[in-house]
């Protein structure tokens, strides 16, 4: 894996653009932001049930396979077979078939890890991850395959499951959410202030050498003052209810911010400044917002004062409050 700068594509359905029909604007914002110095494309086989992955291969494709990383995920319904190998074979041949690739970069597990399967919607045993002929052995055959260069997970689950299953030292990255009205991914919180504590796992994994992606820096695009994507009206992952408390907070955050800085800005430059972050995964739609993002990130990192002030503000009440 490389780590040249912080950005990094997401083409999930929340953008909505790699999971559309619009080919010609997938092939526009993949150029873009392989211009302006992207470089990874995140995607999985459940966006848009393989439409993300298509779109991505045919972009890819009609760029003459521009030098970008991209990585995949997959995600098993349970309960999880005895043996869940060919089953993440068949899921990840399928994805690169999509994405006219030999292989993957980064394959994640897109399940969610907790102490018994479900949890959280989805979420596996962590039993079932570490066990013989479980989900971590599938992973590394397929690695040893060739089929992966490198494995992750997908850390919205358990904080203490997921770090189990990095001190293997088998796993070479997480994807975890990050962003300025809940970042406990990356530093304590007081009690009640955040839908899910995350457990400060981010510094947790840079000590064990594990790579870090942050998702969700734009709370679902709750930070960027958007409607509700079509995905956040039906999602069990990350759903309405929490989109809308997170636009109320994330709205009075607004009047904190200086002159021409915008709270989409902020939000950015605040995952962007955190040093232990490999890098920045953001939703893009538009070749406007891909050079955004690359002129944020050419931005010197948000200014410590007004860091503090935002999270001050963000953490002072808990989520259920209103005012």
């Amino acid at each position: 894996m490389e780590f040249h700068n912080k950005m990094g594509l997401g083409a999930g359905p929340i953008a909505g653009l790699m999971t559309g029909e619009d080919t010609a604007r997938q092939v526009e914002v993949i150029r873009a932001a392989v211009e302006n110095g992207f470089e990874w494309i995140d995607t999985a086989a459940g966006y848009g049930s393989g439409k993300s992955e298509t779109a991505i291969g045919r972009a890819l494709q009609a760029l003459s396979f521009p030098k970008v990383q991209v990585a995949t995920k997959f995600r098993l319904n349970s309960p999880v077979s005895a043996n869940p190998y060919p089953i993440i074979r068949d899921s990840l041949l399928a994805s690169l078939g999509r994405l006219k690739l030999p292989n993957c970069e980064l394959l994640y597990l897109h399940n969610a890890i907790t102490k018994s399967e479900g949890d959280i919607p989805s979420s596996l045993a962590v039993e079932d991850i570490l066990r013989p002929d479980g989900v971590l052995q599938a992973m590394c055959q397929l690695k040893q395959e060739g089929l992966a260069r490198n494995l992750a997970l997908t850390a919205t689950g358990d904080p203490e499951c997921n770090l189990r299953v990095l001190t293997t030292g088998k796993i070479n990255a997480i994807q975890i959410p990050y962003h300025l009205l809940n970042p406990s991914a990356g530093m304590s919180v007081p009690p009640g202030v955040v839908e899910f504590d995350y457990g400060e796992q981010i510094p947790q994994a840079k000590k064990l050498g594990v790579r870090v992606f942050a998702i969700r820096v734009l709370a679902g695009g709750a930070l960027a003052m958007l409607k509700p994507s079509q995905h956040t009206m039906t999602t069990p992952y990350f759903p309405l209810d929490l989109f809308r408390k997170d636009t109320f907070r994330g709205g009075r955050l607004r009047s904190l911010l200086p002159k021409g800085m915008e709270l989409q800005e902020a939000a950015i430059r605040f995952a962007l400044s955190n040093p232990d972050i490999d890098c920045v995964l953001a939703g893009l739609g538009t070749v406007e917002e891909v050079k955004d993002l690359a002129r944020f990130a050419s931005l010197d990192p948000l200014d410590e004062e007004l860091k503090g002030k935002l999270l001050e503000k963000a953490l002072s009440k808990p989520l259920k409050e209103k005012a």
